[in-house]
């Protein structure tokens, strides 16, 4: 998470393929350049085909790749900019889902607006900026695969539907990740086999300031 001044929140989940140093290098290089980059006030297209670019120029990638879902966010006006690289879909939950024709927003999922980030295609602008406005109350949900793929002793995943269903009714982000962590936890029998992290980034009324939140289980 980055505050970008202005009233604006940048939020990016990825997930570098292995679970070694060589992966750990590859996230921080590509972490590091993305921040860099999202400083300069460019769009998250551009902002993920230069960090991929600035990467891949280091050379020693290999097979290396990596999955990243990045958001910037207007408190304002609750315009979010966003770019999925591959990432498992983002959920939009609204606070108050139309019903019957009314008002309030649909639950969606924000799937991916290009590739993973590899070094296949550094030097490319394959990438695409999507755009959607959240009103007050509504929130995204952010994960990685260690949430959606654990798996219980009959071997069946977790699944999307119960972050979706885990969400009504919850009043503040922290309450929503401490609800989901622990349900994927109980799923799962305490047994963790990936990295699992949760991230929600929240319109909250004008008098409190824009909040994300993140955590790695």
């Amino acid at each position: 998470m980055l505050d970008l001044g202005d009233g604006r929140l940048a939020l990016c989940v990825g997930d570098a393929a292995g679970h070694d140093e060589r992966a750990a290098r590859f996230a921080r290089r590509l972490r590091e350049a993305m921040r860099r980059h999202l400083c300069a006030g460019v769009m998250p297209d551009i902002v993920v085909s230069r960090a991929m670019a600035d990467v891949a120029a280091a050379g020693d990638l290999g097979e290396m790749f990596a999955t990243a879902f990045l958001a910037v966010a207007d408190a304002r006006s609750g315009r979010v900019d966003y770019v999925n690289a591959g990432h498992p879909p983002v959920l939009y939950l609204p606070a108050h889902p139309a019903a019957g024709g009314g008002g309030g927003g649909e639950p969606c999922s924000l799937g991916p607006t290009g590739p993973i980030l590899s070094d296949l295609f550094a030097g490319t602008e394959i990438w695409l900026t999507r755009s959607l406005t959240v009103a007050v109350g509504d929130c995204l949900l952010l994960y990685t695969d260690g949430i959606s793929e654990a798996r219980d002793e009959h071997g069946d995943q977790f699944g999307v539907l119960p972050l979706t269903a885990a969400c009504a009714g919850t009043d503040s982000p922290d309450g929503l990740l401490h609800r989901l962590f622990t349900q994927v936890a109980e799923h799962a029998c305490g047994a963790v086999r990936d990295d699992r992290t949760i991230a929600v980034l929240a319109r909250q009324p004008r008098s409190i300031p824009p909040r994300g939140g993140c955590v790695r289980g």
